[in-house]
């Protein structure tokens, strides 16, 4: 897996494509979810997400374990923090893990998370970018916004700034990981009837590092 690295001020996030075989396994996953919803433990009362349908996905930790820790060492090997981001001696452990199902004018508020990481894999983007920030609401706004994901962050100097991640369909099997404390949200999208689907959770520190980093070729 070949990793994107996104820098601001600062190293803000690091991005890579899971395996396609575990990506269909996830698709045929959310499907199961979305048949068999009253057998799924619901989620929404730990989340800021303004969206009816989250799940746990404990499921399919030891699946995706793997590639969320060797991207978060591949953080802090990139990072030039001096602060607890680049303890490379210290083991991460994966807290929790849920899944969302994100349906048209639904979206996520401006919010951090709990931890030291945290992550979002898409599975699925049901609708054409273009077509979302071209739209009437957005198409002649200084700032076009439908759909996108966004960082929002204080730069070196003070003065509030943000990161704004286009996601389109080539985004399905991208896993995008970010320190938790990042406040981020997600704007909502309005052409399609579909969901938009993706994988989160957070990362923790958990005393010394164990060989919990597996190559995954």
């Amino acid at each position: 897996m070949k990793s994107k690295l996104s820098y601001a001020s600062k190293l803000i996030n690091i991005q890579s494509k899971i395996p396609d075989d575990i990506l269909s396994l996830l698709k045929k996953e959310s499907n199961y979810i979305l048949k068999n919803e009253d057998q799924t433990i619901k989620y929404n009362k730990h989340l800021a997400g303004n969206i009816e349908k989250e799940f746990s996905l404990e499921k399919y930790r030891k699946i995706l374990e793997p590639i969320i820790y060797k991207l978060a060492y591949e953080f802090i090997e990139h990072s030039d923090d001096d602060n607890c981001l680049c303890d490379k001696d210290a083991n991460l452990y994966l807290k929790d893990i849920w899944i969302n199902f994100q349906k048209k004018y639904e979206f996520n508020p401006l919010h951090d998370h709990s931890g030291i990481f945290s992550f979002v894999l898409w599975i699925q983007i049901p609708y054409d970018l273009e077509e979302e920030l071209n739209l009437a609401n957005s198409k002649n706004s200084r700032v076009p916004s439908n759909s996108l994901f966004e960082f929002v962050f204080a730069d070196f100097m003070g003065k509030v700034g943000t990161s704004r991640i286009y996601v389109d369909k080539s985004y399905e099997g991208t896993i995008m990981l970010f320190p938790s404390s990042i406040n981020h949200l997600v704007y909502p999208f309005y052409t399609s009837d579909e969901y938009r689907i993706s994988i989160s959770g957070n990362l923790i520190w958990s005393g010394k590092r164990k060989n919990n980093v597996i190559n995954y070729q």
